[in-house]
């Protein structure tokens, strides 16, 4: 903290508090007088706070399933502007079938992010101070980022996965064609479809997701797809409405502060939930009038 402090001081920049923002502790401790059920709504409204006011998003990632609500966070950083650094900290990388490409992180989560950090290749001896370079790589990066372009009036975007597995490219047809006939344009993310680069793909998927109106999610189960979870974060932070697709029994419980049936960050940030794939058309013909 002494360091940050110095470094901002150097900068020119005022150091103001909090420093840091670790999201369920300090919300935990700011919001004591919160009742139960207005609780989760509160930790929500603080982190997507925090996040357009932060100077930048740390995203820890060290398992094959990216945590929900760390990925929403690094999309909705990157809807907003903030740069987000995802810190991997694992031994293994994932290599997908048919590129044989090595990746670090989902390519949607690595797109996302302003920068993939391995803290294998930290020197974690403190015998060196990196925040003149980590300034000027976040700097760097603020600098090439491309503007969103404009939506496109009508126009449904379906991320059901990237279409990693048949069910999810079946969905997405039988839902696609659905809204064609009722007069939307439809695009739908494909980023595990067909061939060459995936992240070229996945920055495809984010271009698609950016010029649309609504963004419809499939969030079955409670451990929801991380690259979902963060394309929804991104379209949120650009301002998309968002129609969330859950037809799951469970409940996330510990009593009235919590009881919900996804992540917080997902559900509060949805501008509506449907249960049934039948009932997506006509909800989206209510959020875009």
């Amino acid at each position: 903290m002494r360091g940050l402090r110095t470094a901002l001081s150097a900068l020119g920049l005022a150091a103001y508090e909090p420093l840091t923002f670790l999201p369920f502790r300090d919300s935990n401790r700011a919001l004591q007088d919160v009742p139960a059920d207005d609780f989760s709504r509160a930790i929500y409204d603080q982190e997507r706070s925090r996040i357009e006011q932060g100077y930048a998003l740390l995203a820890p990632k060290g398992d094959l399933q990216a945590d929900i609500g760390v990925a929403f966070e690094v999309g909705y950083a990157a809807g907003v502007d903030t740069p987000a650094v995802l810190l991997w900290f694992n031994f293994f990388v994932l290599r997908y079938d048919g590129t044989e490409e090595t990746l670090l992180a989902p390519p949607l989560l690595g797109r996302l992010a302003t920068r993939i950090e391995n803290l294998g290749r930290f020197d974690l001896s403190l015998r060196f101070d990196g925040r003149e370079d980590y300034l000027r790589r976040a700097a760097a990066a603020l600098d090439g980022a491309e503007a969103a372009a404009a939506p496109v009036a009508g126009r449904v975007h379906l991320e059901f996965g990237g279409g990693q597995f048949e069910v999810q490219r079946g969905w997405a047809a039988r839902l696609g064609a659905e809204l064609e006939r009722a007069g939307f344009s439809v695009s739908v993310s494909r980023r595990y479809e067909g061939t060459g680069s995936l992240r070229e793909r996945a920055a495809a998927d984010l271009a698609a997701a950016a010029t649309s109106e609504l963004v419809v999610t499939l969030a079955e189960g409670s451990d929801v797809d991380g690259e979902t979870a963060a394309l929804q974060g991104y379209a949120h932070g650009l301002g998309c409405k968002v129609l969330l697709n859950s037809s799951g029994r469970w409940r996330i419980y510990t009593g009235p502060e919590y009881d919900h049936r996804h992540n917080l960050m997902l559900r509060y940030s949805a501008d509506r939930t449907v249960r049934r794939l039948e009932e997506v058309v006509p909800a989206a013909r209510s959020l875009l009038g």
